[in-house]
């Protein structure tokens, strides 16, 4: 938070100009966001942060309850997914203790260890919402939107050969990272679908999914 200039955050006079506060650093840091780590994997793209801070935040009571709702059902596949997912997405904006206890989460529930899930989901819970008001102030308006990369071929074929190395060894977060690195790409409608049903696919831990997905993509790109 310190190279606020640098990394793309608001500064205090573009701050002042777009009506919203200054940031405090403090309050990222208390609630374990480094947002260096995630400016990275916005390609150090300070806008484009922004506008994934803001989807984060929009999803967050959406997918709480979700996992409230798995938990009361013990519906233990449900649970691991979205927890997985919680871990994901959090590690993606640079909240990485969230996302580090979202994996402790989802390690017990692979080990169907209900007593350390009780015992741990609500606090992670509480403070997975509690990011909504760090967040919130400093996303863009509604319905934001930023300037996207031309779809340029050769680096989408990088990526895309990128993932499918990284689903040949199960390596999720590899994959994962490069499937959001799609996103800065001003892709045609056909290519998005493609990349939906990847991020879904990818959710579900449905490794040969993926590969099919990105094998059927590759051909026609």
């Amino acid at each position: 938070m310190e190279r606020q200039v640098e990394t793309g955050m608001m500064n205090r006079e573009e701050t002042e100009r777009e009506g919203r506060p200054e940031e405090d650093p403090r309050l990222w840091q208390k609630a374990g966001i480094d947002t260096a780590a995630g400016l990275e994997y916005a390609g150090e793209d300070g806008a484009l942060y922004r506008e994934i801070l803001a989807e984060y935040i929009s999803c967050i009571e959406e997918q709480a309850q979700a996992v409230e709702d798995a938990l009361a059902a013990e519906d233990i596949e449900t649970f691991t997914i979205m927890v997985h997912s919680l871990k994901s997405t959090s590690r993606t904006i640079g909240a990485q203790t969230l996302s580090d206890r979202a994996r402790e989460l989802e390690e017990h529930a692979r080990r169907q260890e209900w007593e350390q899930i009780l015992k741990k989901a609500p606090q992670v819970l509480a403070d997975y919402r509690g990011l909504y008001a760090v967040i919130a102030p400093y996303c863009p308006p509604e319905e934001p939107e930023w300037e996207k990369r031309p779809a340029d071929h050769e680096a989408v074929a990088e990526l895309l050969a990128r993932l499918w190395d990284n689903l040949e060894v199960y390596d999720s977060t590899g994959a994962e990272k490069a499937a959001q690195a799609l996103l800065c790409y001003d892709l045609e409608e056909a290519f998005l679908v493609y990349l939906k049903e990847l991020l879904a696919a990818l959710g579900r831990f449905d490794y040969e999914g993926c590969r099919e997905i990105v094998r059927r993509w590759r051909e026609v790109w």
